[in-house]
């Protein structure tokens, strides 16, 4: 079974009788909210809104959560980081990730030397600024070829810790990078787009889920209206960093 219809049956599992209360897809962000449940986002990758949103007229508003979290196993399209916000809002909200859940920079969790080496998928810019200094090399993967850049990479076991941005999920290339990070002692999932269901990634390379919490549905449905950012959404306070560890089997 794929990481993403693994995903989409714990989703379901947790969602039957539930409905989306209202989603909005901006330019960077898809959010959505639950009726009686929780709120949660999803990145957007701007070329998926090359693809008019109008090829399908129907509403998201209202559906029953299992309808839309389905379209998450459908081709690459705009409704696919909605569908996964509606995933993340379904399973970043249980109450048995309260035990589980560590506050704040994951990085405190795991020790870095001088020597280490850090691949960087997608690029944080605070963890940059940390990390600097402190190891050897930081590999930083971006667009538009990022399997170009990861060849370029001369010695893996020499990489201690690899940060992946969740954005991998809205545009399905997580799986892809697997077979690069099986080696790396320690992977990070990293971003808002987190599932926090650490039981999907047990047989992956990841480690750590590092995601949100939304404390405040109404002001972050207001700002992903106005295309705001990851950055706007933490500095007002709306999204609580969180980190659970992976247990493996």
């Amino acid at each position: 079974m794929s990481i993403y219809q693994e995903l989409v049956e714990r989703a379901i599992s947790v969602g039957r009788a539930k409905r989306v209360k209202r989603v909005v897809l901006s330019p960077f962000y898809a959010f959505a909210e639950l009726e009686r449940g929780g709120s949660a986002l999803a990145y957007v990758d701007k070329d998926l809104l090359e693809v008019c949103c109008e090829a399908t007229e129907e509403t998201y508003w209202k559906k029953p959560a299992d309808l839309v979290v389905k379209k998450y196993l459908n081709p690459v399209s705009p409704e696919t980081p909605i569908a996964l916000s509606v995933i993340n809002a379904l399973l970043n909200n249980r109450k048995e990730l309260a035990k589980e859940a560590i506050q704040g920079d994951p990085l405190s969790q795991i020790e870095l030397s001088f020597e280490d080496e850090i691949l960087m998928i997608g690029y944080f810019e605070p963890l940059m600024k940390k990390l600097q200094g402190k190891v050897r090399k930081v590999w930083i993967i971006e667009k538009p070829n990022p399997f170009e850049g990861l060849s370029k990479i001369e010695d893996f076991e020499k990489i201690t810790l690899a940060i992946v941005t969740s954005a991998t999920l809205s545009n399905k290339t997580l799986h892809a990078y697997f077979p690069y990070l099986e080696k790396i002692p320690e992977v990070i999932l990293m971003g808002p787009s987190t599932p926090l269901a650490p039981e999907v990634f047990k047989y992956t390379p990841i480690t750590w889920l590092s995601g949100s919490l939304v404390k405040d549905s109404e002001l972050l449905f207001r700002l992903v209206c106005e295309g705001k950012g990851a950055k706007s959404f933490f500095k007002s306070g709306v999204l609580e960093k969180i980190n659970i560890k992976v247990k493996k089997k």
